[in-house]
């Protein structure tokens, strides 16, 4: 199906979205396409197969929510929103896995995965917007891609195995995907994932001030709340955060459409994690990870489920 039929069929299914497509944005906040740069010397498919790699060990390490409807409502509501990106072609996927903490990730190649502890604490589908649209525009500039590269760069004896051996160097960037979610991405990328969140749910037609209404929530928290630990520690502040997106924001105010605030979908009463596969489960939903031996275990010895667990709280 073309993108111009898809997106015609979801404006007629979710009518006065798709005027948000009228509105210039780009225009408006100094974010344009043409922002969008390629990393050197990985693919959109090896980017695609890394993230698939990576997302398989967060689930080893934290399941799925036992939930098969909001598992769907959620992943249309992040694909909507990845429309309205650089990137629409990506296979996205996203879903909300089993996790106290407060946080959400983002995996190359499309996959975004939002903790139950961080879902609980949205009121509306526009906050959820706002988390995914952040999560969106972190794969859409490839900010893990770029970190990925250079720690497999540094590594011993990288360059020859670029050469001789590209499944290695491959291999070896799954193999820190786990430590770059322990360690987290700049300052820089984060408040350009802010930036460009903000603009991908007004163009969906959400209501932009949707991730600002999530990051007071996260200030008022404060960092002596245990399920906020791993945010405070990879991402700035959320008063940071909250004053960058002001400067941004403050000028463009009186110009921006007021969006829709849509009541979100509650987890289901009882749910727990998913343990065993099920045919309930939407199509969507990230695959499984392979088996252990079937993984490249990283340079840096650590392994990447433990460290996942530890970091999802379980």
């Amino acid at each position: 199906m073309s993108r111009r039929l898809h997106l015609l069929l979801l404006c007629l299914l979710l009518p006065g979205i798709a005027g948000a497509q009228n509105i210039d944005l780009n225009r408006l906040f100094s974010i344009g396409r043409d922002a969008v740069t390629a990393v050197a010397g990985i693919s959109e498919a090896e980017e695609i197969a890394m993230g698939r790699e990576i997302a398989g060990r967060v689930l080893g390490a934290s399941p799925l929510v036992n939930d098969p409807a909001l598992q769907s409502y959620v992943n249309r509501v992040g694909r909507w929103i990845a429309l309205q990106s650089e990137r629409p072609d990506l296979p996205w996927r996203f879903a909300v896995i089993e996790s106290p903490a407060i946080n959400a990730f983002a995996a190359p190649g499309g996959y975004v995965l939002v903790t139950r502890g961080l879902y609980e604490i949205l009121d509306t589908e526009a906050q959820l917007a706002g988390v995914l649209a952040h999560e969106i525009a972190h794969v859409v500039r490839r900010h893990h891609v770029t970190v990925l590269q250079k720690s497999a760069a540094l590594s011993a004896g990288a360059q020859l195995a670029q050469r001789d051996n590209r499944a290695a160097v491959i291999n070896n960037m799954i193999g820190t995907g786990a430590e770059i979610f322990a360690r987290g991405l700049d300052k820089s990328a984060e408040h350009e994932a802010d930036a460009v969140g903000v603009v991908l749910a007004a163009r969906a037609g959400y209501n932009p001030f949707g991730l600002i209404d999530v990051l007071h929530k996260m200030a008022a928290r404060g960092s002596g709340d245990g399920s906020m630990a791993l945010l405070f520690k990879t991402h700035p502040m959320p008063g940071d955060r909250l004053a960058q997106l002001g400067e941004l924001l403050a000028p463009q105010v009186g110009r921006l459409p007021p969006g829709r605030e849509p009541t979100i979908r509650r987890v289901e009463a009882g749910a727990g994690p998913l343990r065993t596969p099920s045919a309930a489960v939407p199509a969507p939903v990230v695959p499984a990870a392979p088996a252990p031996a079937e993984q490249a275990a990283p340079k840096s010895g650590i392994d990447p489920v433990q460290l996942l667990r530890g970091i999802l709280g379980r």
